[in-house]
């Protein structure tokens, strides 16, 4: 016989628990060891004392490894040599490598395989699982009665030992009768935790019919090993209906000789993984694609190891590149008002299902199909007030474009902040004029402008125990000049309390005249907290924008949107304790 090359499988699980052997700690591999086979025994060569007998048949396990079966049908696990030489047996030794097998045998039906668990590995790391399997339903005397015996192996990426868990990881079922032993069913999975454990089960649906037939499993050949890496590369956006697809740059892992590739792709508009190419020599392919439609591609090394086996490395989840073709894109940062990044806010596109979520650094990067009509972009994040959407967003194939959204706790002391209401809130002065255009996001904003005196507006805001309040806002200059100037006025009276009321408050009166650069341009985004660091703020700010221009043409002009004032994220626990008299 050939050397195994490789095994797994998958079958649906019985909704019995299953009785597992006592847990024993897990074998961790020696660090100085560059080894490929992680297994202890994966030969099945060496074997346990008996624990019982079957029709005067030694019952023992192989060594390093622990049988489990599910409800109340518990077969005989021997040695396959046990058996051949027994009266049951005709005295052949059935294995795939080495003297000997793993042998499982009943006359009733069961659900039963062994398990090992390793120590030692690393998290995120992607590690493969093989073993051969052979059954034999009633006798091989007759003809192969396939599906009535279902060969699997499995792994758990968190290390648990419950072949129910729905962490355990399932090749696909082999259902075959009799020979040949399958070899070519494999899993993979990437490592939670340094512990991971491997299964290989037969699920023996129906009785033998009694002795002399029985349900025959034979087991051997088992490899764990950690596979190679490689991942698909396609470009984000193209206006081509073929564009090409990569996975040229494969690194093996220790012991493994690369051999082939699988690649699978995605439409996003149907959310199904459909296989590409198997089992490929090629590191490029050309796929073709519908305008309009997003793809995600991912891809899989195999290896072959030095005893034969091949392993493939485990699937990225989410794929590892996604194209749109004839798509647009809006890329940038989700910000809380304060200026910091928030993580896991959702950018959505509006009545469509294409939405980004923001990394710890607030970034994110949506892509989504170009289409003749305008869209809406909105940013969303729970326990967190929106800015209005992002109207009449129209994209060509391709185009890019950057948006900075910010996102505000409950509590906004602004009237009308996001100016969608006129000038509703606001007392303007000369110069200050309601526009619809431009707009950081909504269908208002502020405009100041005017040569002949400074063009102002003005709002008092009452904030009411407010933890360290960030005054926001953003602003677009147009044609500034040198001696141009915006000025903000903050005028801070009210009191101020640590952690209020427990230590008493503290009065706050101030006046700050800040003055953000009008040097670049497009809108930019100001943050200011006029309150006392590390206190709430309870009173009155009075904010009044100021534009100052210089008497030279062109005449300048700056608009104002998303203005804010309110809370930070943090503070002390507001907890009151009772007081206790002795």
């Amino acid at each position: 016989m050939v050397p195994a090359r490789l095994l797994v499988a998958l079958a649906l699980l019985s909704s019995i628990s299953p009785v597992a052997a006592p847990l024993p700690g897990a074998r961790a591999v020696p660090a100085e060891e560059v080894v490929y086979q992680l297994l202890l025994n994966p030969g099945l060569e060496e074997y346990e004392a008996p624990y019982g007998q079957f029709q005067g048949v030694a019952c023992q396990v192989a060594s390093g490894w622990q049988r489990f079966w599910t409800g109340e049908g518990q077969p005989c696990w021997t040695d396959t040599r046990a058996f051949a030489a027994s009266e049951l047996g005709v005295g052949w030794v059935e294995r795939i490598e080495g003297e000997t097998s793993q042998m499982i045998l009943s006359t009733e039906p069961y659900d039963a395989g062994l398990w090992q668990q390793v120590g030692g590995l690393v998290p995120g790391k992607g590690y493969g699982f093989a073993a051969a399997m052979l059954t034999i339903f009633q006798t091989s005397a007759q003809e192969a009665v396939d599906g009535t015996m279902i060969k699997q192996v499995g792994m758990d990426p968190t290390g648990g030992t419950d072949p129910l868990s729905p962490d355990v990881v399932w090749s696909p079922p082999d259902d075959h009768d009799q020979g040949p032993w399958d070899v070519d069913s494999v899993t993979a999975a990437h490592a939670v935790s340094s512990t991971m454990t491997v299964f290989v089960r037969v699920n023996s649906f129906y009785p033998s019919g009694g002795l002399p037939l029985l349900n025959l499993s034979f087991l051997d050949s088992a490899i764990l090993a950690e596979t190679g890496t490689v991942a698909a590369v396609a470009p984000a956006l193209t206006a081509e209906e073929s564009f090409q697809v990569r996975w040229d740059h494969a690194v093996p892992s220790p012991g493994g000789k690369i051999r082939w590739y699988d690649v699978q792709w995605l439409d996003e508009a149907e959310g199904t993984w459909h296989d590409w190419l198997t089992r490929t020599e090629e590191t490029s392919a050309t796929f073709a694609g519908t305008p309009g439609h997003a793809y995600r591609f991912r891809a899989r090394v195999w290896q072959k190891y030095p005893n034969g086996a091949h392993l493939c490395s485990p699937y990225a989840p989410e794929g590892d590149a996604r194209t749109c073709v004839a798509c647009s894109e809006v890329h940038g940062r989700v910000l809380a008002h304060d200026g910091r990044p928030l993580v896991g806010a959702t950018v959505a596109l509006s009545g469509t299902v294409f939405a980004a979520a923001s990394q710890a650094d607030g970034a994110y990067s949506l892509t989504f199909p170009t289409t003749a009509q305008p869209g809406s972009l909105t940013a969303s994040l729970d326990g967190w007030s929106s800015p209005p959407p992002l109207f009449d967003l129209a994209l060509a194939p391709q185009e890019s474009q950057a948006m900075t959204w910010t996102l505000t706790l409950p509590g906004d002391a602004m009237a009308n902040g996001d100016l969608e209401a006129g000038l509703d809130g606001w007392l303007p002065g000369p110069g200050a004029t309601a526009v619809a255009q431009p707009v950081h996001t909504g269908r208002g904003a502020l405009e100041l402008s005017g040569a002949a005196q400074p063009a102002s507006a003005r709002q008092a805001a009452a904030v009411s125990g407010a933890w360290e309040p960030a005054l926001a806002f953003w602003y677009r200059p147009e044609a500034a000049g040198a001696g141009d100037a915006l000025e903000m006025v903050v005028a801070v009276t009210g009191n101020a309390a640590a952690t209020a009321p427990l230590t008493g408050t503290l009065p706050v009166t101030t006046t700050q005249v800040l003055t953000p650069s009008l040097e670049a341009t497009g809108w930019q985004f100001f943050s200011w907290q006029p309150g006392p660091p590390g206190a709430f703020l309870t009173g009155t700010v009075t904010v009044e924008f100021r534009l100052l221009e210089d008497g030279q043409d062109p005449v300048a002009a700056v608009y104002l949107d998303e203005v804010r004032l309110a809370p930070t994220p943090g503070g002390p626990f507001r907890a009151y304790l009772p007081l206790i008299s002795r």
